[in-house]
């Protein structure tokens, strides 16, 4: 069901696709309340098919029906919306949401990325930072830590499958737990590995590098 959110939300919704196909395959366009500051705007997704049903609104333009009847405009693509962010949140890792909303005024007035001094410069990127991931979307570290004696062969197979090593070597890794499976990887990679795991009883441990540092922990 369509909903208006706030200026959070809709970045966290963005965020908490899988990937920028995710945010291809949910969203459409992002419409905002006219006329206000970004901040203070009502924000709503439109899906691909709330785009498909259209109606005018009093300039005879048409949009989805919610986003006229809630005096709402259209802002950026989704797919553009979660472009800037991406590109602020590299630059400044740290950046909090008054810095997503004039990265992403900057790009609605002048439709170009804003410059931190390190986009267009090629700057390198900063260092990864602990529970913080690099990019917008959330990183995944998993871990064996238990594995039951009747499960280490299992395992082996399952990690020699995944790592692409020998039976062996997997073997020699599964009887050293911890076992690192993945490290600051994407949300479908964690999803494949874990039901490889799941399928022998074996559960992982998640660490979860959020998208945004006002998500994590005090």
């Amino acid at each position: 069901m369509a909903k208006l959110l706030s200026l959070l939300d809709s970045i966290e919704a963005i965020a908490a696709c899988h990937d920028d196909g995710d945010v291809w395959d949910r969203y459409s366009w992002v419409y905002t309340t006219d006329g206000v500051p970004l901040l203070e705007a009502q924000v709503y997704l439109s899906s691909s098919e709330d785009e498909m049903e259209l109606v005018s609104d009093s300039d005879g333009e048409e949009h989805p029906a919610f986003a006229v009847e809630h005096g709402l405009v259209s802002y950026l693509e989704a797919s553009t919306f979660a472009d800037v962010l991406s590109v602020q949140k590299r630059q400044q890792p740290l950046s909090q949401l008054e810095d997503y909303a004039v990265a992403l005024e900057h790009y609605a007035e002048q439709d170009a990325f804003l410059d931190r001094g390190e986009f267009y410069s090629g700057g390198s990127e900063p260092e990864p930072l602990p529970g913080l991931s690099r990019d917008l979307y959330a990183e995944y570290d998993l871990q064996l830590m238990t594995c039951p004696a009747d499960r280490i062969a299992a395992a082996a197979r399952a990690t020699a499958e995944l790592l692409q090593i020998g039976v062996a070597d997997a073997l020699t890794r599964c009887r050293r737990l911890p076992l690192v499976l993945g490290e600051r990887i994407d949300a479908r990679e964690r999803d494949r590995i874990e039901a490889r795991f799941a399928g022998i009883s074996l559960p992982l441990e998640r660490t979860t590098h959020v998208s945004f540092v006002w998500q994590m922990g005090g």
